[in-house]
């Protein structure tokens, strides 16, 4: 077991498979404690038991985003668990909603777009981090580290809800970082590139002038166990670009609408 995060509780949506299962396991192994959460309870309690049986704490919690009182409920079910709260995680998505959702915007109907943002920003940021503000307040090397996606500053065709919502993501962590500034607490932001999802998108870019390769779940692991560390006390309000370089290759991003669909990010 690793030290970097001793005396972390962390709480993460969305934590049953993909980016959030990796942030959760290494997290653990860092000798955080782990609150790990999503709509299934199998796979939730899957990830506790590798994380147990890893000699890590852990605790399953069912969450649904789009519930307040779910995220409310989550958010002192943890503290009672655990004794505190110093670390939210903000990594949720409805992924569902947005692959089934892939058109230009005049052709979302009211509540499709409501579905995306509920999911993304107002059930994953807002009211996680209005339930979680109160016990951030009183932890020691608090933080808040939102996953947002590199679709949140440039434009793809069919995606124009869930760009939208990240983009609003970046910009409540900023507000987070200087509104938790007088608090003790950081915020900070990972905009996540092409990540295998299990759906078929794996392997790695060759040739055609391509930078790089695509992601996994541990490559974000990585970057936020950085960013929710005590070595991070002195960033905050940060959007940190995680993507192998996809973001500042034009050969990479001009074929990036025929395979946004497979992204995590």
């Amino acid at each position: 077991m690793g030290t970097r995060l001793t005396g972390k509780v962390v709480l993460i949506s969305g934590s049953t498979r993909g980016i959030g299962r990796s942030m959760a396991e290494h997290f653990a192994s860092e000798s955080a404690k782990v609150a790990v959460t999503g709509r299934t309870a199998d796979r939730g309690n899957k990830v506790v038991a590798r994380i147990r049986d890893a000699g890590g704490d852990a605790e399953f919690f069912p969450l649904d985003v789009t519930s307040e009182e779910s995220i409310r409920s989550v958010v002192e079910s943890t503290v009672e668990r655990f004794g505190s709260l110093t670390t939210l995680v903000n990594n949720a998505a409805p992924t569902e909603a947005v692959a089934t959702t892939i058109k230009p915007i005049y052709e979302y109907s009211n509540e499709e777009w409501q579905s995306i943002m509920t999911g993304t920003v107002t059930g994953n940021v807002f009211w996680a981090s209005k339930y979680a503000w109160p016990h951030l307040v009183s932890a020691v090397g608090a933080s808040i580290l939102n996953i947002s996606s590199g679709q949140s500053v440039a434009g793809f065709k069919g995606f124009g809800a869930y760009g939208a919502a990240k983009a609003a993501v970046n910009s409540l962590t900023r507000s987070l970082a200087v509104e938790g500034s007088a608090d003790g607490i950081r915020a900070n932001c990972i905009l996540v590139g092409r990540v295998v999802s299990g759906r078929g998108d794996s392997g790695h870019h060759t040739g055609g002038g391509r930078l790089t390769r695509i992601g996994n779940p541990m490559d974000i692991a990585y970057a936020a166990t950085y960013l929710v560390s005590d070595e991070a006390a002195f960033t905050t309000g940060s959007l940190v670009t995680v993507d192998g370089g996809f973001s500042i290759n034009g050969d990479a991003v001009q074929d990036a609408e025929n395979t946004a669909a497979a992204a995590v990010g």
